[in-house]
C-alpha cells in the first residue's frame, strides 16, 4: 500500500504540468462549490432570521371585512392573532399618499413599530405620523415631532377635499419599497377614523397569524386562507397571503436550495469532464510506463489504486485552499450586499453565521467525488493493459484498410489536417469536451446578460433623459377636472410646449406620444394610446402578447388592441369581438368601431390604436400624453432646470428622469448583477482551464513528434503556424459546440426566470457582448498559449525532444 502511494506521488512529481493543471481545476471547482453553498446557506439563514423584520409576522390579510365577519374569525381556533387596520382616504398630492389607521396588534404583526424613528404613533384624533419625505411633499420640509401641519385629504373620489389641522406625533423611516415607488403612508388614530366614518360605513383590513394546529406551508397557504375566508363569510377574492414571509419561515428557501443544487451539479459535471480530459489527452504517452509497472507484477486492483491515488493526492492541497477562498469570497460579497440593503432599508437586521461546517465538508466530498468520477475510465483502461502490448505501444494501433494516400509535398495546412484526422475520435472528443465546458458560461451569460440595471431603467423611461407624463383620474366625481377627458380637452402638454422644449440649447431630440379618452358602452372612461409604428413595435417587443399584434394589419383594418393581456377578461370583450366607443381629445369626439385583434403585455393605456386608425376618425387636433427629452449626460442638470421652469404653470403631469430610474434599478439589481458576473468570471476560468489543459497536454505529449518533424526539415515558423492552426480549430469547434448547446439551454433558463417573476428579466435578447467577449478572450488566450508553449519547446534541442519520455 505504501509502495503504491509512493509511486503515485512520484508520477505526480514527474508529470508536473499535468498535476498543476489538475490541481487548478480541482481548486476552481471547490471555490465555486463552496461559494455557492455558503451564499445559499447564508441567504436562507439571513432571510429566515430576518423574515419578520422585512415582511412582518402575519400569514395573510383580508380586505373589506365587517364587524360580524371579524366576530366569526374570533370564534375559530385556526386564527392565532387578529389585528385591524382601515384606510381613511388620500392626501391631496401629485404622488400617492394614503391615510391609514392600524391597531397595536396589526402594527406588531406588520413590524411597523421598528420603522418609528422618533415620537409615537397617533392616539388622539388630531395626531398624525409619517415619513419626512411625505411631509416634505405636502409642504413641510423640516417637520419635527410636535409641529402642527394642515393637511387636505378626502375619503374617496366622490368627495371633495377637506382640510384638518394635525399634530405630528411621530416620524417614520422610509422603506425600500416606498423609496422606489415614491409612494407614502400617513398614520392616524382610531379616534380619527371613527370620527370620519359612521359605524355602518366602517370596513377593515384584517391582518392575522395562524395557530400551530393549522398544517400549512408556502404552497398551501393561499388556498388555506381562502378556505377560511369563505367559512367566515369573507369574499375569498379579498384574501391575500404574505408570500415572502411564508416562503422563508414555513418553507425556507426551497427555490434557493434547488437552484444551488442544480448549479452545483452542473459545476461538478464540468469538473469531471475537465479532469477526465487532462488524463485522457496524456494517457497515450504513459501507456508504456503503466505497462512496465504491470509487467513487474502489479495486479488490476493495484493499477486502479495507482491511478486513483495519483488523482486523490492532488486534492490534498486543492480542496482545502478552494474551500477557504470560496467561503471568503462569498462572505465578503454577502456582507457587502447586506450593508447596502441595510442602508437602503434603514432596518436593523439580525446578523447570522454564514459558515456551515457540514456544508463545507459536503463541498469537499463533492470535489473528491468529481475527481473519482473523472478517474473511473482511466482506471478501467489502465487496469486492462496487457504488459507486452503496452511496452510495444507506439501510439495509434489502428491500421488503415486499403491504399495509403501519400503526398509529394507537405505544408502547414496538410500537417494540421493530418494531425487532426490521425485520431478523429480524440479530436472530436476534445472539441466536444472543450465546447461543453463553455456551455455553462453561455447559459449563465444568457441569464445574466438579460438582467441589466440600464435595461430595467429603460423600461421606466424608454427614451432620452427625461419623461413628462400626464397624470389623471378616471372616476373623480368631486373634481371632474382631474379626469382624463377634461385634461385632454385642455391639452396641457401641447405643441407650443414641445416647441419651447426644442428651443432649449442643450436639447438634442424630443419625441412625443399621443393619447385619447374614450367612453365605452357602459359610459366608463377609458384611456387610449395612439402609437406610430416605432412606438407600436416597442410595445410589441415587450412580449406577453395575446392574439394578433401587428402594426400593418391594425393600421390597415382600423383594429383596436387591449393594453393588458393578463387582464383581458376584465375588458368585457374576447379576441375577435367588435369594440364600439366614443373617442375624443383636444380635436373633438368621434365614434369608433373596430375589432379587438390582440392585447399587449403591459402598456400604460387601457386600449391602443395606431396613428393611421386615428386619422380615420377625422379629428383635427391631437392631445399629447407623453414627452421624451434627450440631451447629453453632462447637460442633464441644466436641461432639467429649464424644463422645470417651463412646467411651472402646468398641472396634471409627472416628471421622471432616466438617472432616477437607473438609481432605483441599481438599488435592487446592482448587487445581483455583481454576483452574476462574478459567477460568470469563475465559470469562464473553468472553461479556459479546460482549453489550456488540452493545448498544453497535447503539445507536451507530442514533443517527440515535433522534434522528429523538425529533424526532417520543418522550420520553427512552420511549427508555430501548425500549433496555432490546431488551436484555432479546437477553439472554433469548442465555440460552435458551446453555442449550439448553450443558447437553447440559456433561453430556456431565461423563460423559466421570466415566468417565475425573477427581477430584471422581461424581454430576451442575445447576450452578444458576453459571447463576443468569450470568443475574443478564448481566441487570444489560445494563440498566446500556442506561442508561449512553442517558444518553450524551441528552447530544447531537437535531440532532447526526440529523446523526450515524460
Amino acid at each position: 500500500m505504501k509502495m503504491i502511494t509512493k509511486l503515485a506521488l512520484s508520477n505526480n512529481k514527474k508529470n508536473k504540468t499535468r498535476s498543476i493543471l489538475i490541481m487548478l481545476s480541482i481548486f476552481l471547482t471547490t471555490v465555486l462549490l463552496s461559494a455557492i453553498a455558503t451564499f445559499g446557506y447564508g441567504q436562507i439563514k439571513f432571510q429566515s432570521a430576518n423574515a419578520e423584520e422585512f415582511y412582518g409576522s402575519y400569514y395573510g390579510s383580508y380586505a373589506g371585512v365587517t364587524e360580524d365577519q371579524i366576530g366569526e374569525m374570533e370564534k375559530r381556533s385556526e386564527f392565532d392573532r387578529i389585528g385591524r387596520a382601515a384606510t381613511i382616504g388620500t392626501i391631496e398630492n401629485a404622488r400617492s399618499i394614503s391615510m391609514v389607521w392600524m391597531d397595536n396588534e396589526t402594527r406588531d404583526l406588520a413590524n411597523l413599530d421598528r420603522q418609528l424613528q422618533e415620537g409615537a404613533f397617533p392616539e388622539q384624533e388630531n395626531e398624525i405620523a409619517g415619513q419626512k419625505a411625505m411631509f416634505e411633499r405636502i409642504g413641510y420640509p423640516d417637520v419635527k415631532v410636535g409641529d402642527k401641519v394642515n393637511i387636505r385629504f378626502r375619503r374617496n373620489t366622490h368627495e371633495t377635499y377637506q382640510e384638518k389641522e394635525f399634530l405630528v406625533s411621530g416620524i417614520m423611516s422610509q422603506t425600500v419599497k416606498e423609496q422606489e415607488n415614491r409612494s407614502y403612508t400617513a398614520y392616524v388614530s382610531k379616534a380619527c377614523y371613527e370620527s370620519l366614518y359612521a359605524p355602518e360605513e366602517r370596513a377593515y383590513t384584517i391582518y392575522f397569524s395562524l395557530s400551530d394546529s393549522v398544517d400549512v406551508n408556502s404552497s398551501t397557504l393561499e388556498m388555506t386562507i381562502k378556505d377560511l375566508a369563505e367559512e367566515c363569510g369573507i369574499n375569498p377574492e379579498y384574501a391575500f397571503d404574505n408570500m415572502y414571509y411564508s416562503m422563508w419561515v414555513l418553507d425556507p428557501g426551497m427555490e434557493m436550495i434547488v437552484g444551488c443544487i442544480v448549479v452545483a451539479l452542473i459545476v461538478v459535471f464540468f469538473a469531471v469532464m475537465v479532469i477526465y480530459n487532462i488524463f485522457q489527452v496524456g494517457l497515450i504517452q504513459k501507456i508504456q510506463e503503466y505497462g512496465k509497472i504491470k509487467a513487474l507484477g502489479a495486479t488490476k486492483k493495484q493499477m486502479k489504486k495507482l491511478v486513483f491515488r495519483e488523482g486523490m493526492l492532488l486534492t490534498i492541497i486543492s480542496i482545502p485552499a478552494g474551500l477557504i477562498v470560496g467561503t471568503t469570497v462569498s462572505i465578503g460579497f454577502m456582507n457587502s450586499w447586506l450593508s447596502q440593503s441595510t442602508t437602503l432599508g434603514n432596518q436593523d437586521v439580525v446578523q447570522v453565521n454564514m459558515v456551515s461546517i457540514p456544508l463545507l465538508l459536503l463541498c469537499a466530498a463533492a470535489s473528491a467525488i468529481a475527481v473519482w468520477a473523472a478517474l473511473k475510465r482511466p482506471m478501467k483502461v489502465i487496469s486492462r493493459i496487457s504488459p507486452v502490448e503496452a511496452i510495444r505501444f507506439q501510439g495509434s494501433q489502428k491500421k488503415n484498410k486499403g491504399l495509403r494516400r501519400g503526398r509529394k509535398q507537405m505544408g502547414v495546412r496538410q500537417l494540421t489536417q493530418a494531425n487532426m484526422s490521425m485520431n478523429r475520435k480524440r479530436t472530436i472528443t476534445t472539441i466536444i469536451s472543450m465546447g461543453l465546458s463553455c456551455v455553462l458560461f453561455v447559459v449563465a451569460a444568457n441569464f445574466t446578460g438579460n438582467v441589466s440595471t440600464r435595461y430595467d431603467a429603460r423600461k421606466q423611461v424608454p427614451y432620452g433623459q427625461f419623461q413628462i407624463d400626464l397624470t389623471y383620474s378616471k372616476a373623480d366625481t368631486a373634481y371632474p377636472e382631474n379626469n382624463l377627458d377634461s385634461i385632454l380637452k385642455a391639452n396641457p402638454l401641447d405643441e407650443e410646449l414641445v416647441e419651447q422644449i426644442r428651443k432649449i440649447d442643450a436639447v438634442t431630440d424630443v419625441k412625443i406620444r399621443y393619447m385619447m379618452y374614450a367612453y365605452d358602452q357602459n359610459g366608463n372612461l377609458q384611456s387610449i394610446g395612439v402609437l406610430n409604428k416605432e412606438q407600436f413595435d416597442d410595445e410589441e417587443y415587450q412580449g406577453s402578447l395575446k392574439g394578433e399584434v401587428d402594426y400593418e394589419t391594425a393600421a390597415k383594418n382600423g383594429d383596436i388592441l387591449y393594453g393588458w393581456s393578463y387582464f383581458i377578461e376584465e375588458s368585457g370583450y374576447d379576441l375577435g369581438d367588435t369594440v364600439t366607443m366614443t373617442m375624443g381629445d383636444a380635436g373633438g369626439e368621434a365614434r369608433f368601431q373596430g375589432t379587438m385583434t390582440g392585447a399587449f403585455g403591459s402598456s400604460n393605456y387601457d386600449w391602443i390604436i395606431t396613428d393611421e386608425a386615428y386619422d380615420q376618425l377625422g379629428l383635427s387636433g391631437k392631445s399629447i400624453g407623453t414627452i421624451w427629452v434627450d440631451c447629453r449626460p453632462q447637460d442633464c442638470a441644466d436641461v432639467q432646470n429649464q424644463l422645470e421652469d417651463l412646467l411651472t404653470d402646468k398641472q396634471h403631469y409627472e416628471f421622471s428622469t432616466y438617472q432616477g430610474a437607473l438609481e432605483t434599478s441599481e438599488s435592487s439589481l446592482g448587487m445581483f448583477e455583481t454576483l452574476a458576473y462574478g459567477f460568470l468570471l469563475l465559470v469562464g476560468l473553468i472553461a479556459f482551464m479546460n482549453m489550456a489543459n488540452t493545448i498544453i497536454i497535447s503539445i507536451i505529449t507530442r514533443k517527440r513528434e515535433l522534434g522528429v518533424m523538425q529533424a526532417l526539415g520543418m522550420t520553427n515558423s512552420q511549427m508555430n503556424s501548425m500549433l496555432r492552426n490546431e488551436g484555432v480549430l479546437f477553439t472554433a469547434g469548442s465555440i460552435l459546440v458551446s453555442l449550439l448547446v448553450g443558447m437553447p439551454a440559456g433561453y430556456a433558463l431565461f423563460c423559466y426566470g421570466r415566468e417565475h417573476g425573477y427581477f430584471g428579466l422581461d424581454v430576451y435578447h442575445i447576450p452578444v457582448i458576453e459571447i463576443a467577449a468569450m470568443i475574443i478572450i478564448l481566441t487570444a488566450l489560445q494563440i498566446s498559449l500556442s506561442f508561449i508553449l512553442s517558444r518553450n519547446i524551441k528552447k530544447e534541442s531537437i535531440v532532447e525532444r526526440i529523446r523526450y519520455q515524460e
